[in-house]
């Protein structure tokens, strides 16, 4: 019994609300932009299982490291490249899906040319038919009070439709959390 709450506090919590509006299936491969949260890049990364892939594009050394933590707790691979100027090198259509975590404010208060060249180069690597999936903090309470604050005429789904991807929706608003989705056609 002891045994088994240690190994609970030990392991972070993963929200299931955020990983299951994803949508993220075993045996797919998804490509995670930014890593403001590790906690939910450890629960896509084991929602996907052996049989899929795991992809991580990333803005500096700090998400780096997190990303790397996340996969090694959980005993995934993780494949990531750092991108500075919104690069994602991997194969065109090579991801059956793709997150955006702005759980914490990382991607939008990225330099809107920034922005447009991740969502882009995104768009690329999604297979025909490929989805990608932003998830924005709203702010509340706690480590996410600080992500209430969003640039001036930043908007995700205009973002997204800029890119590309049509449709575009938000999918759910609940406390906390935005979700907004793109296909790529």
């Amino acid at each position: 019994m002891a045994r088994m709450l240690f190994k609970f506090f030990r392991q972070p919590a993963i929200d299931p609300l955020q990983v299951s509006m994803t949508g993220v299936k075993m045996g797919e491969k998804f490509v995670l932009v930014g890593c403001d949260d590790p906690v939910l890049l450890a629960g896509l990364g084991a929602k996907v299982g052996l049989s899929g892939g795991a992809a991580a594009v990333l803005f500096d050394d700090d998400q780096a490291v997190l990303a790397r933590r996340a996969a090694g707790r959980e005993g995934f691979l993780l494949e990531s490249s750092i991108s500075r100027d919104g690069d994602a090198p991997f194969e065109d259509g090579a991801f059956d899906m793709a997150v955006v975590d702005d759980t914490r404010g990382g991607f939008a208060t990225r330099a809107p040319e920034l922005r447009a060249a991740v969502l882009a180069n995104i768009y690329r690597v999604l297979r025909k038919g490929g989805r990608v999936e932003i998830v924005e903090g709203l702010g509340g309470t706690g480590p996410l009070a600080k992500a209430t604050v969003r640039p001036a005429g930043y908007d995700a789904v205009e973002s997204l439709e800029t890119a590309g991807y049509k449709p575009v929706r938000v999918l759910a608003e609940v406390t906390n959390f935005r979700f907004v989705e793109g296909l790529k056609v």
